[in-house]
Order: structure tokens, then sequence, then C-alpha cells
């Protein structure tokens, strides 16, 4: 894995793109008029995916896949088209994008420019019928302007720009509108769970967004729990914010850790090690965590246009690429806890399927994701373009995960508990586990309810998250 991390991407920064001269076999240029930077755009798309790809055999030649064919309003848009139809190629794949080279830094950074703040559509009845779903808000960062003007996890929205907000489709549309179009205000009115309300004009601003929204040591029986809310695996950045939590939970003295997961997206796969290294257990250090597994043409060395554009040398052989656990602090724990739900996915699903080897791993929540597979950035002008280009294989020898790990005990998604409270379901259960030894049993009703309001969202919950980033990535080096 560091020799990955610094041979592979060593070079990313270098701007390449492929010229006519890349496609000279096969990228005829029909109308004989010069390529456009656009033509050369999709050329590229195609030309990188095809020798990166995972399922490379499913790609087509140049001449019948026609990356030309494929238009769109931007260079942007007409790129992202034709990575959409790459990916109809393989079911498998759900993940493969094209983005720009700043939001691409910002996977690493943290940096972005939102409102700060998402939200997810849940019912809080305890008894049929379902007749009141909400958007709740999930989490704001501190830093956001959502957290600047104290948004909370546990409000719901009720108005935007004075329209009432429900579950229905005209809802969604104004969700769509207001999170993911070109507008940059808002004002939205939260109902807060105490009933009243609270309104805010949010502006889309720069901010860095914190990895940790919420740490705490926690009492279960005679039990000392740390508890920590980690939301994406950022770059360096969040190291450092793992760094001072487990500091803080060392300090503390704790003998049981949860970590809550559940709207954890991935990112990058070194810090993903990082976390891994600090939750093993002492009898880890030195043993496999996981392993790479790239193409026959990357793991052959025959990756001409990486080579000579990116110089990626002779690196993809699995021999090569196997990530040993470097035990990292002094907490020596024999199980975790990990609370998750279907947003839990890639790099913290590596981080469950890494320790399941080695600890008792408890998963608390949702069936996760389903992402065993990651990329990393190959620039094109202004653009990243990141194609599934690998996969990974714990030490048990445990791969394909597509549907997702199950979880131990189900349990809905306590939206209108704020982080730490210990009524939410999720802590709840895994305190009670901790106390006794065992889930117990649910509250028939009221759980029953929560659980049924949970299936009847999940669909749009899922779509709506599908905007955002879902991925495990190896990072881009300066």
């Amino acid at each position: 894995m560091k020799q990955i991390c610094l041979l592979l991407l060593a070079s990313c920064v270098i701007m390449a793109s492929c010229k006519k001269k890349d496609s000279s076999s096969s990228g005829n240029n029909n109308n004989n008029n010069p390529p456009t930077e656009e033509d050369l755009l999709k050329d590229s798309v195609y030309l990188y995916t095809k020798e990166v790809y995972l399922w490379q055999d499913v790609i087509p030649s140049y001449d019948q896949f026609n990356p030309r064919q494929y238009t769109g309003t931007s260079e942007l848009e007409a790129a992202q088209n034709e990575m959409n139809a790459i990916r109809a190629l393989q079911p498998l794949d759900r993940f493969s994008f094209v983005t720009t080279d700043a939001q691409s830094s910002g996977l690493q950074t943290g940096q972005d420019v939102d409102f700060g703040f998402f939200i997810k559509a849940a019912s809080i009845d305890q008894v049929q019928p379902l007749d009141s779903i909400y958007w709740f808000v999930t989490y704001a960062y501190a830093q956001s302007p959502a957290g600047q003007a104290g948004v909370q996890r546990g409000w719901y929205i009720s108005k935007i720009n004075g329209t009432p907000i429900g579950y229905d489709q005209p809802s969604v549309d104004i969700l769509n509108t207001v999170f993911f179009g070109t507008g940059t205000s808002a004002q939205f009115e939260f109902t807060k769970p105490d009933g009243s309300t609270t309104t805010s004009t949010l502006t889309k601003s720069s901010y860095t967004a914190n990895s940790v929204l919420y740490k705490n040591v926690l009492t279960a029986g005679t039990k000392k729990v740390g508890y920590m809310v980690f939301n994406q695996f950022f770059g360096q950045p969040s190291r450092d914010e793992l760094a001072q939590t487990f500091d803080y939970f060392t300090a503390q003295g704790i003998d049981e850790l949860v970590v809550d997961l559940r709207y954890n997206p991935g990112g990058s796969v070194e810090t993903e090690d990082t976390l891994s290294d600090l939750i093993a257990p002492l009898s880890a250090n030195n043993q496999t965590m996981y392993s790479y597994v790239f193409n026959q043409t990357l793991q052959n060395n025959q990756h001409q246009l990486i080579r000579n554009k990116l110089g990626y040398g002779d690196i993809f052989k699995q021999a090569d690429n196997t990530v040993i656990f470097e035990k990292a602090g002094t907490l020596n724990l024999s199980r975790v806890f990990f609370i998750v739900t279907n947003g839990t996915a890639s790099a913290s699903e590596l981080l469950i399927n890494n320790l399941k080897p080695y600890m008792d791993v408890k998963l608390i929540g949702d069936t996760t994701y389903g992402k065993p597979v990651g990329f990393f950035p190959i620039p094109i002008f202004t653009y990243d373009i990141y194609p599934i280009s690998f996969k990974t294989i714990n030490s048990a020898g445990n791969a394909d995960y597509y549907k997702g790990f199950a979880p131990d005990r189900l349990e809905a998604d306590g939206v209108d508990k704020a982080w730490g409270d210990v009524s939410e379901p999720s802590l709840a259960d895994a305190l009670h586990y901790i106390s006794t030894g065992s889930f117990g049993r649910m509250a028939a009703e009221s759980n029953s309810s929560r659980l049924r309001g949970m299936d009847e969202t999940k669909s749009t919950n899922r779509a709506l998250n599908d905007n955002k980033f879902s991925g495990m990535f190896i990072e881009r080096k300066k």
C-alpha cells in the first residue's frame, strides 16, 4: 500500500490528455476537421478507461464504442454521459464518474462549496399508519454555512423559500434543485424536536469539512465506551482528526469502541488504513490487512498510456500490492461496534472487511451499500476521471460484497436524536450489548414502525444520495 500510494499517484499532478496520435489506429476524425478539445477529452475518457478498467473486456473497440457520439450541454456533461455508457456495460459498476479537478481535490482536503448539511426522509411515527415522513437534517459540518448558522441534526425541513416540503415528488424536485442545482442560496424553515421553528437563509460557500462530527466517552455498565461519528475519509486532515480522537480515547481509558459510519460514503484508502491501524488489536500488527487486484493489462505491465502520460511503472502486480497492519496507538480492543446504513459505502466497508478476520465486529443498523472496488484519479485537461480500476481482498479472502454487509442488529436510524444521545436506537443497541452481552428483544411496536418507515423511504433516500460522492480512491500525491 505504501508503495502504491507513493508511486502510483506521484505524477498525477501532470495534466494529461490523449492527443490524436493516441488513437491514430482507431480514433478517426470522420469529417476531417481538427479535433476539438471536447473530442480529445472524450477520446481520453475512452482510452484511459479501456486501459485501467477492472472489467476492461466489456469495453468494445474505439470504432464500436465511438466515444465522440456522447454529447452534453458542457464538456463535463459529455464526458459524464460517456462514462455512464461505459458503466452500463458492467452491471456491477454503479460508481465510475467524471468530475472537475477542483471537486476531485476536495475529496482529499474536505474543501467544498455548498450549504454544508444533508438530509434524509424518515418517519418517527410509533404506530401505523406512517403518515408523517419528514426530511430530517442528518448532519451539518461545523465550519459550513449551515454549521455556522446553528443547523442541527434532528431538525427537519418544513419549508424552502416559503414552499411547504413533504414526502412527495414536487418536494423531491425542489430538494434536488436547491441542493444540487445551480442556485446559490435558499431560505429554509426548520422544525426542531420541541415543535418550534426557525428560519435560516443559507448561501452555498467554501468551507473545509470535519470528518469527526462528534466524539465522547459514554458509560455502559462498568465499561467506558468511546463513541465517534466519522463522516468521510478525506486525506491528511481526516488522519489528523483521527489521531486527536484516539489520543482522547486512550487518555480516557476506554474499554469498548463504537464507530458511527452511518452516512460515511468512503474516500481515501490511506485514511482507511490509518483507522484500521488505530482500531486493530495488537495481535494484528504485521499481519495482512488486504490486497489490491488490478486488471491484467496493469498487472502485466502493458499500460502504455499510463506509463507514457503519467509515469506509472511496473507497480501493479498483485504480489507487490499487499497492505500490512502497522498497529498505531496502544488501544488493544477485542471487538468494535459499527453503526451502519445503506449509505455506509466503499472505504467504510473496506474498514469493516479488514478488521473482521482479527476481532469481533458487530454491525448495527441496516445493510451497507456494497462497494468492494475503487479507483485512482486520472487528470485530463481540467477534469479528473475515476474509472473503477481495482478491487480489494481481505486476509480471509473475502472480496465481492456487492450486496453489502448485513447488520447483526437491524435498527432504524434515529434521525430525530442528536449525536451522542443514548436513546438513539442504534447507539442504544450498542450500549445495551456492552452492558448485557446481547442485543435483547426489540420494543416491538415503536421499532417495527420505524423499520417500516426506513424501508418505505429507502429508494428515495438512495436516489438523493446518488448525487453525492461514494467511493474509495488511492490519493493523488502533490
